[in-house]
């Protein structure tokens, strides 16, 4: 994490991916595929970024302590690449799944940002 934090992104993704190819199946194994995202999207490398954030949610129990903030910065990363639709879908379903939470706030605000509302499943044309 460290090297993640001071901005070494290759030697982090480095170690990040030889974390998850040794111990792929430890408790930590989302959170260092969820780094691997994280890194992606603070290089602005939204594509990769979105496919590591995929990866924590389709390779690990749902439940995993990762889970919600890869359904956030995939929302994020979907946003980024000009995806509002599914971003928006992810903001809502991160929204229905912990809305009194810090990434439920965050969630609400993200759509609020796009002029939109949590309770909507797509979103709405506004009027003029």
């Amino acid at each position: 994490i460290c090297d993640r934090e001071s901005g070494r992104y290759d030697m982090s993704l480095q170690e990040f991916n030889d974390y998850l190819k040794y111990y792929p199946t430890t408790d930590l194994a989302p959170n260092a595929q969820y780094y691997i995202g994280e890194v992606y999207y603070n290089q602005r490398d939204y594509a990769n970024a979105l496919n590591a954030f995929d990866a924590v949610l389709e390779r690990f129990p749902a439940d995993n302590n990762k889970a919600l903030d890869a359904r956030y910065m995939k929302g994020r990363a979907l946003f980024q690449l000009g995806e509002k639709t599914k971003a928006a879908q992810e903001f809502r379903e991160v929204y229905n799944e912990a809305p009194r939470s810090e990434l439920g706030t965050k969630a609400k605000a993200q759509l609020a940002a796009m002029g939109l509302s949590t309770n909507t499943s797509t979103p709405k044309k506004r009027k003029r």
